[in-house]
C-alpha cells in the first residue's frame, strides 16, 4: 500500500528545493487558533495570512483601511505627475466619484427613512438573520451574503438598507456600525449581539440565536392577534348595526308614528333624543372624541403618567397576569440571547430593559442592573420585587447562578412562561365568549324592544 509522502523504488533521490527569499513564507511556529474548516486553513496558509481567528476581526478591518488610504494616496500622486493632461482629468474625475460615492455611503438617513424603518415586518428580518447565518456558516463572504440577502429582499427600503451595508462593510467597516444608523428597523439588542458576535468571530452563530428569538416574538404576536380577533369582530359588528338602526331604521320609525299622530313610546323617545343628538353634534362629539384620545396618547406617552398606567395593567384581573408572563418571557429570553453572545450580565440587563415592553419592567431592570454593579446577585434583586417576579423564577435564578448555568435556567423559565402564554392565549376566546354573549344579548334585546315594541303598539292603536 502506498501512502502519501513515501519513496517511490524507481524514484531517484531528489535535491532539496532551492530557498528562495523573495518569496513570504508563512510562519507556522506561532500558536495561532485552529480553524474549524481545514479548507480555509489550507487557503490561509497558502495565502501566508495565518490561521483565521477572533483575534483577526479588528486587524482585518484595520488593514481594509489601511490599503483604502494608500490607494487614495496612490491616485493623489499620479494627480499630480499629470495635471494638464488627458489622464490627469480622467483620474481627477475618478477621484471625485469616490468621493461622492462615499458620501453617499456614509449619509446619516433622513428622518423619513428613519420612520418608516418601522415598516419593515418581522418576518422580513427574522429570514434576513436566519439566512444570513447559514450563508456565513457555509463559508460565503460578508459582502457577499449581504449583496446576495439585497436581491432577493422583495421590500424596497430594507433592500436599499442591506445595500448600504454591504457597501460599508467592503469599505472595512464592521456591519454593526451601520446597522446603529437604523434603530428602527435594528433595535438595540440586535446590533449589541452582532457587534459582540463580530468582535468574537462567532456572528453566524449569534445571528443564528437572534434569528430564534425573532421567531418566538413573531409566533407570540401572532398567538396574541389570533386570540384578539374574535372579540373585535364581535365589537365592530355590534357597533356597525348599532348605528345603521340609530341613523336609518329608527328616524322611520318615528316618522311613521308622527304621522299617525300617536305618543311615541318611552323608548322611542329616547333614541330619538340620541338620534338627534348624533345628527345635529355628531361632528363634534366626533371631534372631541379624537382631540381627547390625541391628547391622551400625549400625556400617556410621556414617562410618569405611562409607569402609572402600565402599573395599573399589571394589577388587572385578566390582563394582569397575561403582561406579566408575557413581560417574564421576553426577559428571560433575550437576557440569555445577550449572555450566550458574550456581553456582561449589567450591559445585558440594560438592553434588555428596553424590550420588555412594560415600563414597570423597565424601570425595575434598570435599577437592578445599577444594584448587580454594586455585587448584587441577580436573584437578590429580584427576591426584593415578589411582584414582579414569582418565586419559581426567583428560585431558578439562583440555582442557575450558583451552578454557573444561568443561560440554561433562563432558556428553561423563557420555555416555562411560553408555555403559560401559549395556554391563556388559546383559551382566551373561552373565557371573553360568556362576555361577548351577554353583550351580544344586551344589543339583541334592546334593538327587539327598539323596534317590535313600537310596532305593535301602533299596530294596537290602528285597530282602537
Amino acid at each position: 500500500m502506498k501512502y502519501f509522502g513515501s519513496k517511490n523504488e524507481n524514484q531517484a533521490d531528489l535535491p532539496p528545493p532551492e530557498k528562495n527569499d523573495s518569496v513570504k513564507q508563512p510562519d507556522l511556529t506561532v500558536d495561532q487558533p485552529q480553524p474549524a474548516d481545514s479548507a480555509a486553513a489550507l487557503d490561509y496558509l497558502v495565502k501566508g495570512k495565518g490561521f483565521p481567528g477572533p483575534d483577526n476581526v479588528e486587524q482585518k478591518q484595520k488593514n481594509v483601511s489601511a490599503e483604502k488610504n494608500n490607494s487614495d494616496s496612490k491616485l493623489d500622486e499620479e494627480i499630480e505627475e499629470q495635471p494638464n493632461t488627458l489622464v490627469g482629468q480622467q483620474l481627477l474625475a475618478k477621484k471625485k466619484f469616490k468621493q461622492e460615492r462615499q458620501k453617499k455611503q456614509h449619509k446619516k438617513p433622513s428622518f423619513f427613512s428613519m420612520a418608516i424603518g418601522a415598516g419593515v415586518s418581522l418576518t422580513e428580518k427574522m429570514v434576513f438573520m436566519d439566512n444570513m447565518s447559514t450563508m456565513l456558516k457555509a463559508g460565503l463572504p460578508l459582502a457577499a451574503a449581504l449583496n446576495t440577502l439585497a436581491n432577493e429582499t422583495k421590500q424596497k427600503y430594507f433592500k436599499s438598507i442591506l445595500l448600504h451595508l454591504k457597501e460599508r462593510v467592503e469599505n472595512g467597516e464592521q456591519v454593526s456600525a451601520g446597522m446603529k444608523q437604523y434603530p428602527k428597523v435594528f433595535p438595540e439588542i440586535l446590533v449589541a449581539s452582532v457587534e459582540v458576535g463580530e468582535s468574537s468571530g462567532l456572528l453566524s452563530d449569534v445571528l443564528g440565536h437572534l434569528a430564534n428569538l425573532l421567531k418566538a416574538e413573531k409566533a407570540l404576536k401572532s398567538k396574541v392577534f389570533s386570540a384578539l380577533m374574535y372579540p373585535a369582530v364581535v365589537i365592530i359588528a355590534l357597533i356597525v348595526v348599532s348605528l345603521v338602526l340609530t341613523f336609518f331604521v329608527f328616524p322611520k320609525i318615528i316618522d311613521i308614528f308622527i304621522e299617525a299622530d300617536v305618543k311615541l313610546p318611552a323608548i322611542l323617545i329616547i333614541v330619538q333624543y340620541i338620534t338627534r343628538t348624533l345628527q345635529n353634534y355628531g361632528l363634534y362629539i366626533a371631534g372631541g372624541l379624537i382631540i381627547g384620545i390625541f391628547f391622551l396618547v400625549i400625556i400617556f406617552r410621556r414617562t410618569k403618567p405611562k409607569l402609572w398606567l402600565h402599573t395599573i395593567l399589571l394589577r388587572a384581573p385578566l390582563a394582569g397576569r397575561l403582561i406579566r408572563e408575557i413581560a417574564l418571557t421576553r426577559f428571560s429570553g433575550n437576557l440569555r440571547i445577550l449572555l450566550a453572545s458574550g456581553l456582561s450580565i449589567i450591559t445585558s440587563l440594560d438592553i434588555v430593559a428596553k424590550t420588555v415592553g412594560n415600563m414597570r419592567y423597565r424601570a425595575t431592570l434598570i435599577q437592578m442592573s445599577q444594584e448587580l454593579a454594586k455585587g448584587i446577585a441577580l436573584n437578590q434583586a429580584m427576591a426584593e420585587r415578589p411582584f414582579l417576579f414569582p418565586s419559581i423564577t426567583i428560585q431558578l435564578t439562583k440555582v442557575g447562578e450558583e451552578t454557573g448555568e444561568l443561560e440554561n435556567i433562563l432558556a428553561k423559565i423563557s420555555e416555562f412562561y411560553d408555555t403559560r402564554v401559549n395556554s391563556v392565549l388559546a383559551n382566551l376566546s373561552t373565557l371573553l365568549e360568556p362576555i361577548l354573549l351577554i353583550m351580544v344579548g344586551v344589543v339583541v334585546g334592546f334593538i327587539a324592544v327598539s323596534v317590535i315594541g313600537p310596532i305593535y303598539e301602533l299596530t294596537n292603536s290602528f285597530s282602537e
